[in-house]
């Protein structure tokens, strides 16, 4: 049923203080007490880690494999990021023993079969940037089974003009897991999915931090500050669907917050994010890929200091082709400005986005929800390359959430804006001494292990669905309670 429009104030607790969030009316779509219904897998074996949630969450083909360590920061060559990640079909598991930034001359191309676990870095983690490369450092691309990680991925100006300068793209792939990212410094979109006469499908990006693309820098087109872009597509015949958007931030865009088509493959969902600061547009759904179904439940979406006067709907849709057309679920939705902005008012959906509406129903859905009353203080608590205690969250990541608390902050045009790549000190390296791929420190307090003799990863403790190599990540990233 349709739901009357609702006001909220809500106080909003971060792990550093109060801070209090106006929220203008919103409309909202409520189908009872069964709304928030959520059908996932259940079983540990058959999700990627524990907690693991949307289409994405059974990219599994790496249990098993090998554990291949990370011991250089080098853009190639032995023990480097992308000898592990371009290692074919081979299941594997890349762990990091050192941390810092990795400079990239070319994109990394991550194969199948994979979990690159950037929890598992010492110290602020990993950051990744490019450095001759004209094109998106991490590229998933006709790949199946990937899980990436807790990692930090900024590109940067490309050396000469480029039109192809993500933070990550997802090609033509399936069984697709990105999670608590921290992007930046992107000069196309900061995040894209796209399909060329192939199939995308079961992905998910969740908990993660989408913020500062570059407006005026080097992309051909000039003014190009852009959020995500999903299903763009290129040849016929192109599949895209069963993807999910959760739980991000999206900050200090000029639009794409996100730019959405589809096909009926599956559904788009987004769910609980929050997007602060476009300066033209939120989200943009479309009709030129297919019959695209979306789903739009339990999202925040806060103007900002760059924000045009005339704010636009979060959701704007468009209708383009008469053969296709476009089903959207909406619900739970508030729209705003956080303290420090001239409040103000704003439509949850333009007009052709409410005609395409249809009947909530009760999911299930790919994710668990929470309340939008609840977004914005767990999604800015969790989101990001950040893991309990918030070991790996630098400056740049907490300057954003800041902002997003506080009404700051500005699309920019050169990370120099911001203060640039943060630098970290060096951190101790991770010691594995038996080279079982389990650091001393896991098997020295883990009972049955030894950190003197080799012992089998893959093999269970009595009692645990897990092995002891997907408990250390487990521990590592705060999946476990």
């Amino acid at each position: 049923m349709l739901n009357t429009t609702t006001m909220a104030r809500d106080i909003i607790r971060n792990p550093r203080g109060r801070r209090r969030l106006r929220l203008a009316p919103a409309a909202s779509v409520v189908a009872g007490l069964g709304l928030f219904a959520y059908c996932g897998p259940a079983l540990a074996e058959s999700v990627a880690f524990p907690g693991a949630l949307g289409f994405g969450a059974k990219a599994v083909a790496w249990k098993g494999g090998d554990i291949i360590e990370v011991t250089t920061l080098a853009d190639s060559g032995a023990g480097s990021l992308r000898a592990c990640a371009q290692n074919g079909d081979r299941p594997r598991i890349c762990v990091f023993r050192v941390s810092g930034t990795i400079q990239l001359d070319t994109p990394i191309l991550v194969g199948s079969n994979i979990y690159i676990a950037g929890q598992t870095a010492p110290g602020k983690g990993i950051q990744i940037r490019n450095g001759n490369s004209t094109r998106t450092p991490l590229i998933v691309k006709n790949a199946r089974d990937v899980v990436i990680r807790f990692l930090k991925v900024r590109p940067g100006p490309s050396v000469t003009p480029s039109a192809n300068v993500d933070a990550i793209t997802v090609e033509d792939s399936r069984n697709v897991y990105l999670g608590n990212l921290s992007m930046n410094f992107a000069t196309d979109e900061t995040f894209n999915i796209h399909v060329s006469g192939g199939r995308v499908v079961d992905v998910t990006l969740a908990d993660s931090i989408l913020a500062h693309g570059l407006d005026r820098s080097t992309h051909p087109k000039g003014k190009h500050s852009k959020g995500a872009l999903i299903c763009s597509f290129d040849g016929k015949s192109s599949i895209c669907g069963r993807i999910t958007i959760a739980r991000n931030l999206f900050a200090h865009h000029r639009d794409r917050m996100p730019d959405i088509k589809g096909t009926d493959v599956g559904p788009i969902e987004v769910l609980n994010n929050v997007f602060y600061n476009p300066k033209s547009q939120f989200g943009e759904f479309y009709d030129l890929l297919g019959d695209a179904r979306i789903v739009y439940g339990g999202n925040v979406a806060l103007s900002g200091p760059s924000t045009i006067a005339k704010t636009p709907e979060a959701v704007q849709a468009f209708e383009w082709k008469r053969k296709w057309r476009l089903s959207i679920m909406a619900f739970d939705n508030k729209t705003g400005t956080p303290t420090g902005c001239t409040p103000r008012t704003f439509a949850v959906l333009n007009p052709t986005a409410k005609a395409r509406l249809i009947p909530t129903t009760s999911g299930p859905f790919s994710a668990p929800l929470y309340h939008a009353k609840d977004v914005l203080e767990k999604v800015l608590a969790t989101a990001g390359d950040r893991m309990p205690g918030d070991v790996h969250l630098d400056s740049l990541d907490q300057q954003v959430i800041n902002d997003t608390l506080n009404c700051r902050g500005r699309v920019i045009n050169s990370p120099d804006e911001v203060g640039g790549w943060p630098t970290y000190p060096r951190a101790p390296r991770i010691v594995d001494s038996d080279q079982d791929g389990l650091p001393d420190s896991y098997e020295a307090a883990a009972p049955g292990l030894s950190p003197d003799q080799p012992n089998n990863p893959w093999a269970r403790p009595p009692g645990s669905a897990l092995s002891h190599v997907e408990t250390w990540l487990a521990l590592r990233a705060g999946d476990l309670e």
